[in-house]
């Protein structure tokens, strides 16, 4: 039996219990049509029509109903379900996604993410730094670490690439060779090596970061992101280039710089911020402080979607994302304190008109969606 392709992602969130009704009533419908249940083992419809049962139970009576087996069209669907799980890689819903909604007095016991950061060198050895900076090893003299800080030394001999990485729920700074300053925010990696030299400072950035860049007009700066380039002799900018997110954003808080995507460019002035989303390529007028308000410890929100919103939540607090597809139009704009604990900073959202829901499934994994 071929599944349809436009069904396979139902079936993922109809076993997640994320379906909505409308995508209920296209299963069902779906599910209806299909005879091929004798292709799956007796075994198979019992264990998978023990789990649609429960989801029908919710769905339709919101109450438990004892399981039958003469429920001959749940059985129908429980097939189906099975039989679509081995085309589509679904055993893993089906044995790890058994998802409960998490209650408020848990979501007041959820603090933000406390990991270390990683220093990792080109040779695959790896420093852990803990949230004061100090780390578990030596870190054979190349940098020093300051008040918390990661400071290299500019005049060290031996020249290695480096990367840094961020966790979710930690920010650090860290201080290039040539004095440039950057914080890095949550879940972020910067890629960079202990000495700059040649024509050019170059650095990688997954993620989101701050950089002052120490000026010096005969060896320019550059950022390279997934879809940007920047570039800048000296100058104070923000970049939010997150892998799992589509749009990047470059806002400038001082100087100037010139981004590039693809094969365009454009310079920005203070205040204005670049954005790259697929082929587009534009810029707008912003309050460039709001942007940078996340070293500070805040969440900021800026015409932010739902979806924009459940991924700097799970950045900070360690979840995983279901994100919305409903295309709903509803933008948000706040600031929110990171130290508060997720059922706190859920409580002013839904003072936003905006709720999502935790769950939780038997591996103490934690999702966050969309209430509708």
């Amino acid at each position: 039996m071929k599944v349809p392709n436009a069904l396979q992602k139902l079936i993922k969130n109809y076993l997640l219990g994320f379906e909505s009704k409308d995508e209920y009533k296209t299963l069902k419908k779906w599910f209806d049509d299909t005879t091929s249940q004798d292709n799956a083992s007796d075994a198979e419809v019992e264990a998978s029509m023990l789990r649609v049962q429960q989801r029908l139970n919710h769905i339709l009576f919101n109450e438990p109903i004892a399981f039958k087996k003469k429920y001959r069209h749940t059985i129908g669907i429980a097939a189906s379900i099975t039989i679509a799980l081995s085309f589509i890689g679904g055993y893993y819903y089906y044995h790890n996604a058994i998802f409960d909604k998490m209650a408020p007095e848990q979501l007041a016991t959820i603090k933000p993410v406390q990991e270390n950061v990683q220093l990792t060198f080109e040779n695959g050895k790896v420093v852990i730094l803990n949230d004061q900076g100090q780390a578990t090893q030596a870190i054979d003299g190349v940098q020093e670490i300051k008040n918390g800080e990661l400071v290299y030394n500019s005049n060290a001999d031996h020249i290695v690439q480096n990367t840094l990485s961020t966790p979710r729920g930690q920010l650090f700074k860290i201080v290039l060779p040539d004095g440039t300053k950057v914080w890095m925010n949550a879940n972020s990696t910067l890629n960079y090596p202990s000495k700059f030299t040649g024509s050019e400072r170059r650095v990688e950035l997954h993620g989101e970061a701050y950089f002052e860049v120490t000026k010096n007009p005969n060896q320019p700066f550059i950022v390279k992101t997934a879809e940007q380039q920047v570039k800048v002799l000296g100058t104070h900018f923000n970049i939010n280039a997150y892998d799992n997110e589509a749009t990047t954003r470059t806002t400038l808080v001082e100087g100037k710089v010139e981004v590039q995507h693809q094969q365009q460019k454009m310079l920005l002035v203070p205040n204005q911020q670049s954005i790259s989303k697929g082929q587009s390529f534009s810029k707008k007028n912003v309050d460039a402080t709001e942007y940078i308000t996340w070293r500070e410890g805040y969440f900021t929100f800026q015409n932010a979607t739902p979806n924009e919103i459940m991924q700097q939540l799970a950045r900070w607090f360690d979840l995983n994302v279901h994100l919305d597809h409903s295309e709903k139009n509803e933008r948000f704009s706040g600031k929110i304190n990171k130290q508060m604990n997720l059922q706190e900073i859920l409580t002013v959202l839904q003072a936003a008109d905006l709720n999502f829901d935790i769950v939780q499934n038997k591996n103490q994994q934690r999702t966050i969606l969309l209430k509708n």
